[in-house]
């Protein structure tokens, strides 16, 4: 599953959730809302446990699990849960690094100004010669790096470039981040 099949899912489950919100059957609202609070704290609890395991055996197990972070579904799912072992500066400041040589191959330069919980800043310049090398382009570029490690930012914003509208839907506007350990089996029967 790539970056844009994994926001089409997340927007899927944005609209089924606002519908069963909805629902004029209380009864089947709070079931419905129940049950799919349930099924994202198992999930929560299944990855925290996975993230644990993996990064509890030694440095191969880092190594690994360095790796799994950087895979873009399964970066959105750890952050999503909270869980993801790698923080969110380093992971743009790695993501604008990534993404340099095709901008430089491009004419332009790119430099991280400011990373806050839902907000990026960079700043890029443009010689304006080679292929796309427009501001714009080469945001577009910054901008599609940055979302694949860190699904959770909702602006990326560069100067020099004007602001346009993005369409991604946040991964922290389907369900917040676990934020307290759960323990299933303290739950009652």
């Amino acid at each position: 599953m790539n970056t844009n099949e994994f926001q089409a899912h997340t927007q899927q489950i944005e609209r089924l959730v606002e519908e069963v919100t909805a629902l004029s059957d209380e009864s089947a609202r709070v079931k419905a809302l129940d049950l799919l609070q349930a099924l994202m704290d198992l999930h929560g609890a299944a990855i925290a446990r996975v993230v644990e395991l993996v990064s509890d055996s030694g440095e191969s197990g880092k190594k690994s699990l360095a790796k799994l972070g950087e895979d873009p579904l399964l970066c959105g799912l750890m952050v999503l849960y909270g869980v993801h072992p790698v923080g969110l500066r380093e992971r743009v400041a790695h993501a604008i690094e990534k993404a340099a040589p095709q901008i430089h191959k491009q004419g332009g330069k790119v430099e991280l100004l400011e990373v806050s919980d839902s907000l990026v800043r960079v700043s890029i310049s443009s010689s304006g010669s080679g292929c796309h090398s427009s501001p714009d382009a080469l945001k577009q570029l910054v901008e599609q790096s940055i979302r694949e490690a860190a699904p959770e930012v909702i602006e990326v914003a560069a100067d020099g470039v004007a602001s346009t509208t993005s369409t991604f839907l946040p991964l922290n506007m389907i369900q917040p981040a676990m934020k307290e350990e759960k323990r299933y089996e303290e739950s009652p029967a």
